[in-house]
C-alpha cells in the first residue's frame, strides 16, 4: 500500500492531474460520439465515447478524491462544491437554450416532455425518467433535445455514494481499496451482462450497469505509478490499449449487445493507456497530446452538450436531415463549444471564483429550472404559441386506432384468438383478418371501414414486434410469447371457414438485422400454409418509416409558412433499409391466391416518401405507424 500513498500525497489541484495526454483521450471519446449521432455509418460504435468519458472520469475523480483523504483535508461538501462548479454552468447555459429555441420549434406535446426531462436532467436523474419513455407514442430518440443528459445523471448518481465508499475503506481498511473497487466491478459487469438479457433498455440506462466503466478508471488510479516499468513494455501497452479503444470504434454497431462484457474492450483500453502514461510519457501518450487533440478535449464536455440538441432542434424544422444540413450542425456545435468553453465553462472554473457559494446557487438554479418546468407541464406545452392550423396538425398524433388498449397486444400477453376486436358491419362475422406486428392495427381499421360499405368486417390479429413469421421471435427477451402466439394464430386462421383473405403486414425493417434469414423462412411458410388451406393472402410490402415525428415537424412548419410536401424519407433510403423485405417478398408469385400491395407507389413520389398529402393531411401519427388517413388511402389499393 505504501506505493499507492506515495503517489497520491500532495497538493490536490486539477493543474496536477489535468495530463495533456488524457485530454486528447477526452477527444478520441467525443469526436466519434459526435460523428455517430450526425453520419451513424461512418463510425457504427462511435456510441463508447461515452464509455471512454466513465472511464476518464472515474479516474481523474478518484484520484482527486483519493489525495485529498490522504492529505487529510478531503470534504463531502467541497467535492459536491467542485461538481456544481464543473457541471452546473455549460449544463443551465444549454438547458435555457434548448427551451428558447423550443418555443418556437417544439409541438406542445413535445414541450412537456422536454420540461419532464429537464426536471429529471437538473436533478440528475434523467437516465431514468428516458427509460420509462418507450412506447409507440413516446416519440423517437431522434427528436428529444436532451436526451444525451443521461450519461451526466448516470455519473453523478454514481458520485452520490462513491465518494463516502472511499472514505469508509480507506478509514477502515486502506488495503482493501484495490480489492473493494475490482469486486464490485465485477459484480457491476455480471449485472449488466444479466440485464442485457432481460431488459436492455435498463442495462444500458441504469447506473450499476454502467458502474464497473467508472470503477476502471478508479483502480487505475489506485495502482500506483508506472515508472519502475519497462520504457518498451510501457510504450507496448499503450499502443495495444489505443486498439482496443479504437477497433471497437468500427467493429461495434447499435446491434451489438450493449454495454455488458462488449464494453469491456474499450473500457479497459482506456485504463491501459492511461496507466501506461502515469509518471512516463509512451507513444501513446505522445499522439494523443497532440495540441489540436488536447484542444478539442479541453472542449468536450461543451461539445457533448451542444452537439445533440443543435441536429435534434434541426430534426423538428427539417425533418430527415441531408448531409449538408447535418455538416452545419455539426460545425455550429464545435464553434458554439468554443464560446462555451471560454466564456461559461472557464470562467467558473477559475481559481479566484472558487469561494462562491455554488452549493445554495446550484441548488437554487434547480429549484428556478423546476418551477419553469412546471409551469410549461402545467399549461399543457403553451399550444397558444400557435395557430389553430397547426394545432390541428399536432393533434393528427391522435389519427389513430384508438381501441389499440384492447385489440392490440402490446408488452402483454397475446390476445386469444377469439377475442380478437373486428372492425366493420355490425354483427357480421369477419371474412378478412389483419395479421401483424403493430403496423397493422390502422390498417385494420381503415379496412373495417371500406367493408363495412359492403355489410363486411374484418378481425384484427396484430401483437407488438410480433411479424407473422412462424417459429420466429424478434424479441425473445420482451416477447416470449411470439412464437406460440403466432403458431396459435395460424392454426385458428386455417380453421377458421368464416375467414377467407388474410392480410399480412409487417415492419420489416425492424427485423432486418435479427436472424433475417429465419423471419424469411418463417413468412414463407405462414404464406404457404394460408394458400394451401385455401385461404386468400394480400401482402403488404413494407411501409416507410421515418426517423422524425412527423405531426410534430409538419405542425411547426406551419407556424413557419414552410411546405409541408416536401418532408418525408428519400425513396432510396426507403429501399436501402427494405432491400432483404424487397428480395422476399418480390421472391413470392402472385397468383389468384396472393396479392401485393405497394405502399411505395401510395406514399413515395419524385424520390421522397411523404408523410403529408394536400388532399388527405397527415399521413403519420408517429414516426413509425400510420394514421388512419394514410391507412386508408393504403387500404383503397387492396383488391376488392
Amino acid at each position: 500500500m505504501g506505493h499507492l500513498l506515495s503517489g497520491l500525497t500532495g497538493k490536490a489541484s486539477s493543474q496536477s492531474l489535468k495530463r495533456p495526454d488524457v485530454q486528447g483521450l477526452r477527444a478520441v471519446a467525443v469526436v466519434p460520439v459526435v460523428i455517430y449521432h450526425a453520419f451513424r455509418s461512418f463510425i457504427p460504435g462511435g456510441f463508447i465515447g461515452v464509455d471512454i468519458f466513465f472511464v476518464i472520469s472515474g479516474y481523474v475523480i478518484s484520484k482527486t478524491i483519493l489525495r485529498e483523504i490522504c492529505a487529510g483535508s478531503f470534504s463531502v461538501a467541497t467535492f459536491y462544491r467542485r461538481r456544481v462548479r464543473r457541471i452546473f454552468p455549460a449544463l443551465f447555459t444549454v438547458i435555457a437554450f434548448v427551451f428558447w429555441a423550443s418555443w418556437f420549434l417544439l409541438s406542445p406535446q413535445d414541450l412537456v416532455e422536454l420540461a419532464k426531462t429537464a426536471i429529471s436532467a437538473v436533478f440528475f436523474c434523467s437516465n431514468i425518467y428516458l427509460d420509462t419513455l418507450s412506447g409507440y407514442f413516446d416519440g423517437v430518440a431522434g427528436m428529444k433535445p436532451l436526451l444525451h443528459t443521461w450519461s451526466l445523471s448516470v455519473e453523478e448518481q454514481f458520485y452520490l455514494a462513491y465518494p463516502l465508499f472511499l472514505v469508509l475503506v480507506f478509514r477502515c481498511r486502506p488495503r482493501l481499496i484495490l480489492p473493494a473497487l475490482a469486486s464490485i466491478a465485477g459484480v457491476s459487469v455480471v449485472f449488466s451482462s444479466w440485464m442485457l438479457g432481460t431488459n436492455p433498455r435498463e442495462a444500458f440506462f441504469y447506473s450499476f450497469a454502467r458502474a464497473f466503466e467508472l470503477l476502471i478508471g478508479g483502480i487505475v488510479a489506485v495502482s500506483g505509478p508506472t515508472h519502475k516499468v519497462n520504457s518498451r513494455l510501457r510504450n507496448g501497452f499503450s499502443i495495444l490499449g489505443l486498439i482496443l479503444i479504437i477497433v471497437p470504434f468500427f467493429a461495434y454497431s447499435e446491434q451489438t449487445l450493449f454495454p455488458g462484457v462488449a464494453a469491456l474492450l474499450p473500457c479497459i483500453g482506456t485504463a491501459i493507456v492511461i496507466w501506461s502514461g502515469i509518471d512516463a510519457v509512451t507513444v501513446a501518450g505522445r499522439v494523443l497530446s497532440l495540441p489540436l487533440l488536447v484542444f478539442v478535449g479541453d472542449l468536450s464536455y461543451s461539445l457533448y452538450l451542444w452537439h445533440w440538441p443543435l441536429l435534434v432542434l434541426a430534426r423538428h424544422l427539417f425533418g430527415e436531415l441531408d448531409s449538408q444540413t447535418t455538416w452545419t450542425c455539426v460545425c455550429v456545435g464545435f464553434g458554439v463549444s468554443i464560446l462555451s468553453y471560454y466564456f461559461v465553462e472557464r470562467p467558473f472554473l477559475n481559481p479566484k471564483q472558487s469561494g462562491l457559494p455554488y452549493l445554495r446557487v446550484g441548488l437554487a438554479s434547480m429549484l428556478a429550472a423546476t418551477a419553469v418546468c412546471l409551469v410549461i407541464v402545467h399549461r399543457h406545452g403553451l399550444p397558444g404559441r400557435f395557430s389553430p392550423l397547426a394545432q390541428t396538425i399536432f393533434a393528427s398524433s391522435g389519427d389513430y386506432n384508438h381501441r389499440r388498449d384492447v385489440c392490440h397486444s402490446g408488452d402483454k400477453a397475446p390476445i386469444p384468438y377469439k377475442s380478437n376486436c373486428s372492425f366493420g358491419a355490425d354483427g357480421v362475422y369477419p371474412d378478412t383478418a389483419v395479421w401483424g406486428d403493430s403496423h397493422g392495427a390502422e390498417l385494420a381499421v381503415a379496412l373495417g371501414e371500406m367493408l363495412k360499405e359492403q355489410n363486411r368486417s374484418v378481425m384484427e390479429i396484430t401483437a407488438s414486434a410480433c411479424p407473422p413469421a412462424i417459429n420466429y421471435s424478434w424479441l425473445a427477451d420482451d416477447r416470449p410469447f411470439c412464437i406460440a402466439h403466432n403458431g396459435d394464430t395460424l392454426t385458428h386462421l386455417i380453421q377458421d371457414k368464416g375467414i377467407h383473405t388474410v392480410v399480412l403486414v409487417a415492419a420489416y425493417q425492424g427485423y432486418r438485422s435479427n436472424d433475417f434469414h429465419k423471419f424469411a423462412a418463417g413468412f414463407l411458410e405462414t404464406v404457404n400454409r394460408l394458400t394451401e388451406n385455401g385461404k386468400r393472402v394480400i401482402i403488404v410490402y413494407p411501409i416507410p418509416i421515418m426517423t422524425f415525428d412527423p405531426p410534430s415537424v409538419l405542425g411547426v412548419r406551419s407556424r413557419l409558412g414552410l411546405t409541408l410536401t416536401t418532408i418525408g424519407i428519400d425513396e432510396t433510403e426507403y429501399s436501402d433499409k427494405n432491400g432483404s423485405a424487397m428480395k422476399l417478398l418480390n421472391g413470392i408469385r402472385s397468383s389468384p391466391s396472393i396479392f401485393k400491395v405497394y405502399p411505395e407507389k401510395v406514399f413515395c413520389e419524385e424520390d421522397l416518401c411523404r408523410v403529408y398529402s394536400p388532399a388527405s393531411g397527415v399521413l403519420y401519427f408517429n414516426y413509425s405507424h400510420l394514421s388512419l388517413t394514410g391507412a386508408r388511402l393504403l387500404v383503397h389499393t387492396f383488391p376488392k
